[in-house]
């Protein structure tokens, strides 16, 4: 359960949560089971949170920087993580199906069995993310890097390659 003072200081302003995390870096925000529906957060810095079962659907998370955060079991539907940071961010069995997650930043990300179904990842870094049983089914993974990436049981039934240099 979401720590109530952590989530009241969330729905302020982004620049008085950023600050606050700045001060408080020492302290890593709990907002586990919260629901974040719509919440409009671009920029936010939520590196290390715990927001494993949040509810982030249509969330807009653009430019967020999410490193190291708990994002298992979240709900993330048609959310916007473009350009996001989720470097080594766990999101084991998050739902992140139609995501905007273009460009976003997900080195050694832990995927497993999560569900991107139809999200768009054009561009996006997954060096070294580790995949089994991620649903990649209908995902744009146009210039994506998979270098050292996990892919062993990942789903990419009708996912869409493309390198910015074919015609």
């Amino acid at each position: 359960m979401a720590n109530p003072q952590h989530l009241a200081l969330l729905k302020g302003s982004i620049e008085d949560w950023n600050e606050w995390r700045q001060i408080h870096h020492d302290i890593r925000p709990d907002l586990s089971g919260a629901d974040l529906k719509g919440a409009q957060l671009p920029r936010i810095d939520l590196s290390h949170a715990l927001l494993h079962n949040a509810n982030l659907t249509e969330a807009n998370l653009m430019e967020a920087m999410l490193s190291n955060a708990d994002l298992s079991d979240a709900t993330l539907n048609k959310a916007n993580l473009s350009n996001a940071d989720l470097k080594g961010a766990i999101l084991r069995a998050a739902i992140i199906s139609e995501a905007d997650l273009r460009s976003a930043i997900l080195t050694q990300a832990d995927l497993t069995d999560a569900d991107l179904y139809g999200a768009s990842l054009r561009g996006a870094d997954l060096e070294g993310a580790i995949m089994p049983g991620a649903n990649f089914s209908e995902a744009d993974l146009s210039d994506v890097d998979l270098t050292k990436a996990h892919t062993q049981g990942a789903r990419l039934l009708k996912a869409y390659f493309f390198r910015q240099n074919e015609k």
